[in-house]
C-alpha cells in the first residue's frame, strides 16, 4: 500500500504536513535525531554560511555532514552572492543533503548588518538572483525561508509580495514564511493571516507556515484554518521532541499520550549529553548542552532546583550526577532554604 502524502516539496513527499525547521545554534545531528525518533519525517540542519561550506576542508568536518540514517535531511544556507550560494548548494548535495533551503529571513543583527538573511528582503532582485543561481545548480528540491517583510512599511510589503511572486516563477519548490517582520524579530505574535493571504493569492504554490508553533493541537487547528500546505516546528522543538509525537497523534486522529515521565526525561537527557560530547572538548560540550538543560527542566516539578544544580556543573560527570539525582525518582536532594 502506498503511503498517504500530506505535503509535497518538489520530489520530497511527507506523510504529515510538518517538519523540523533549521534553528540556528540548535538543529545539529542529535536534535534532528531525537525529532525523527518521535515522529518528525524531515529535518533541516543548522544554518550554514555559504562561503564556509563551499570550502571542501570545512564541509569535510563531521558537524557539517548529514547522518547516514537521517534521510531525508535538508541543508539551509546563508549568503548574498549568487555564485557562492550556488557553489555551496552543489557541495551540500554532493555530501548527501536531500533538500536545499535558502535563508532570506534571519533577523539576527550580526546577519542583517552584513546584508544577509532578512536584510535581503529589501532587494527583490538580489533575492531572485540568488534563488535562480541555487535552483539552476542542483536537481533536488529548493526551498526559501522568508519573513513577511523587513517591516510593515508599504515599500517593505511591496518587496515581500514581489519576492513571493517571482520566487514561484523561477521554480522554487516551497516557501517557508515566518509570520513576523525582520524588525519584530521574535516579539509579539506571529501573523498567520498574511500567510493565509499568500496561499489564497498563489493557491498552486507550496506555502509553509512558521512562527509560534508550541502547542500541537492549536498548530493543527491553525493549519486547517489558514489553508496552508504545512508548517515547521522551530523553537517549540527545543528539548521537546515529543511535540512531533503529539502532532502526529492529532493529525492521525489518535489520542495524545501522557508527556514523558522523569525516567524518560533522564534517559533522553543522558543520551543527548553523550551525543553532544562526542567529538567535542568536554568544556565545550557542557557549555553547549546547558541551553538544552533549560528546556528539559521545564517539565520537572522542581525546575528551579534542577537548574541550580545542572547549570553550575562544570564537568560531564557533574552533569550526569545531577541528572541522576533529580530524575531517578522523587527521592530528590534536599532543597530546604532554596528559592
Amino acid at each position: 500500500m502506498s503511503k498517504t502524502v500530506s505535503l509535497r516539496i518538489g520530489t520530497l513527499e511527507l506523510e504529515v504536513p510538518f517538519f523540523q525547521a533549521s534553528l540556528s545554534g540548535y538543529t545539529d545531528y542529535p536534535m534532528r535525531m531525537f525529532a525523527r525518533r518521535y515522529g518528525c519525517p524531515f529535518a533541516i540542519a543548522d544554518v550554514m554560511l555559504a562561503k564556509s561550506v563551499a570550502r571542501p576542508e570545512v564541509l569535510a568536518k563531521a558537524c557539517f555532514q548529514p547522518g547516514e540514517n537521517e534521510h531525508p535531511v535538508g541543508a539551509q544556507i546563508l549568503g548574498k552572492t549568487p555564485a557562492m550560494m550556488a557553489r555551496a548548494a552543489k557541495s551540500l548535495v554532493a555530501v548527501g543533503y536531500d533538500v536545499v533551503d535558502v535563508n532570506c529571513a534571519c533577523p539576527a543583527p550580526k546577519v542583517v548588518r552584513r546584508g544577509r538573511g532578512g536584510a535581503m528582503l529589501n532587494d527583490p532582485d538580489a533575492v531572485i538572483d540568488v534563488l535562480k543561481a541555487v535552483r539552476d545548480s542542483v536537481q533536488c528540491p529548493v526551498m526559501v525561508k522568508l519573513r513577511i517583510g523587513t517591516d510593515y512599511s508599504p515599500c517593505a510589503q511591496d518587496n515581500f509580495w514581489e519576492i513571493v511572486s517571482r520566487a514561484i516563477d523561477v521554480g522554487i519548490n516551497a516557501m517557508v514564511i515566518h509570520g513576523r517582520t525582520v524588525s519584530e524579530r521574535y516579539r509579539g505574535k506571529a501573523n498567520w493571516d498574511i500567510l493565509a493571504a499568500v496561499k489564497r493569492r498563489f493557491p498552486a504554490a507550496t506555502i509553509i507556515g512558521s512562527g509560534d508553533v508550541f502547542d500541537a493541537r492549536a498548530s493543527i487547528d491553525l493549519l486547517k484554518r489558514t489553508g496552508l500546505d504545512g508548517f515547521v516546528v522551530a523553537r517549540g522543538a527545543i528539548s521537546n521532541p515529543w511535540i512531533f509525537r503529539d502532532l502526529r497523534c492529532i493529525w492521525e486522529g489518535r489520542e495524545i499520550p501522557p508527556g514523558p515521565d522523569l525516567a524518560e526525561l533522564r534517559s533522553i537527557m543522558l543520551e543527548h549529553l553523550d551525543r553532544v560530547a562526542t567529538g567535542h572538548a568536554e568544556h565545550q560540550a557542557i557549555g553547549y548542552f546547558r541551553k538544552f538543560i533549560v528546556g528539559y527542566a521545564k517539565r520537572h516539578p522542581k525546575r528551579k532546583h534542577v537548574l541550580q544544580t545542572l547549570l553550575k556543573a562544570k564537568t560531564r560527570k557533574e552533569v550526569e550526577e545531577g541528572i541522576d539525582a533529580w530524575y531517578a525518582g522523587e527521592d530528590w536532594p534536599s532543597v530546604a532554604g532554596s528559592r
